[in-house]
């Protein structure tokens, strides 16, 4: 569903996040609505696919424009994502996008409403929004949104130590370029700790996704009736930990196990560096491997070319600069399982973060 706002517009890579999320705590109320931007300009380039006329080099610019406005429990959120491509939306299909290179829609449309006490906190956010349950690239991209409600229930302690134990979950229709009607069910357990110099999260869940078949990634699942509602269910879990010393270390895996097949898939991460302090690196390896049926292919992340039956190594060097900008060099190869197929591709993201 694109709107067309304006034909000036503007694109976004989603940088890879090693867990950084925001506690869960309610933020100030400012009183009214309070603008944001996010701008984000990326090179991108892949090379070696099994087709020569595979191969291309594009340039994105991606503008994402936000107001927050806050009364007591309340948060309501609008706002829109404006994207020009080099290359065009007629190749957004057959290079596994999952967000149009060139036109304007809408980003979020929210309202949260959210409770804390000394040893619980919980919200419930309604309307077109992200998702806000932990996930590996190889189950969601980070740039679509869906159509539903969102919850998070949880206890903490006053000391901090425990940061989050409790449950989210996630129910509405996803907003795909190729159609199809994609609907997202998920849910999963949360733990999260924070030791002092050591901090540590893991989660485990079953996410469940259904589609009217069609190409590329809403194809028929193997077995099933090509004419029907495809249902797809996984369960999944991960864990990861952080050593905040000067030079801050991070390490997490990630897997998942489909339900109906047993095929997994899985993801390992380790960084070393911060994305948060102002000229300090941190050089991060993502290694993937995706099964054939073991991942949510319909809405998985769009950085990796094949989204099913193929592994691969990921590098990304980041770079903070002042005023939250951040510079990301990424490079990646990828094999197709049992073939000789492989793609190399190699990007360079300049962003301005909310």
């Amino acid at each position: 569903m694109i709107m067309p706002i304006r034909r000036w517009t503007f694109p976004l890579v989603a940088v890879l996040a090693f867990g950084q999320e925001a506690a869960p705590f309610a933020p100030a109320a400012p009183g009214s609505w309070q603008p944001a931007w996010e701008l984000t300009l990326r090179g991108d380039r892949l090379s070696d696919p099994g087709y020569v006329s595979d191969s291309f080099k594009r340039v994105d610019l991606q503008l994402r424009l936000r107001w927050a406005w806050e009364s007591g429990h309340l948060r309501l959120e609008a706002g829109t994502r404006s994207a020009l491509g080099s290359d065009g939306n007629q190749f957004n299909a057959p290079r596994w996008d999952q967000q149009p290179s060139n036109g304007t829609q809408v980003d979020v449309a929210r309202g949260t409403f959210s409770w804390l006490s000394e040893r619980a906190f919980g919200s419930l956010s309604l309307g077109f929004q992200e998702n806000g349950l932990l996930a590996s690239q190889a189950l969601w991209d980070r740039d679509l949104r869906f159509l539903g409600a969102g919850g998070r229930f949880g206890v903490r302690d006053e000391a901090g130590l425990l940061q989050e134990a409790g449950v989210r979950a996630q129910a509405g229709r996803v907003r795909n370029l190729l159609g199809g009607e994609v609907d997202l069910a998920a849910g999963q357990v949360v733990l999260k700790l924070d030791t002092g110099p050591w901090s540590w999260s893991a989660h485990a869940g079953r996410w469940g996704l259904s589609w009217n078949p069609g190409d590329e990634r809403l194809r028929p699942l193997p077995g099933h009736n090509p004419t029907e509602r495809q249902h797809l269910t996984v369960d999944t879990a991960g864990a990861s930990g952080t050593w905040h010393a000067t030079l801050p270390i991070e390490a997490g895996w990630s897997g998942s196990r489909n339900r109906e097949t047993g095929e997994t898939a899985e993801e390992v991460q380790a960084a070393v560096g911060s994305r948060l302090r102002i000229y300090w690196p941190q050089l991060a390896f993502t290694w993937q491997r995706l099964s054939s049926t073991g991942t949510l292919y319909p809405v998985n992340g769009d950085e990796w070319w094949f989204y099913r039956k193929a592994r691969g190594p990921r590098f990304d060097l980041a770079v903070p600069l002042p005023r939250r900008w951040l510079v990301t060099l990424v490079y990646l190869r990828q094999r197709t399982d049992g073939a000789d197929e492989s793609v190399t591709r190699t990007m360079l993201v300049l962003q301005k973060r909310f």
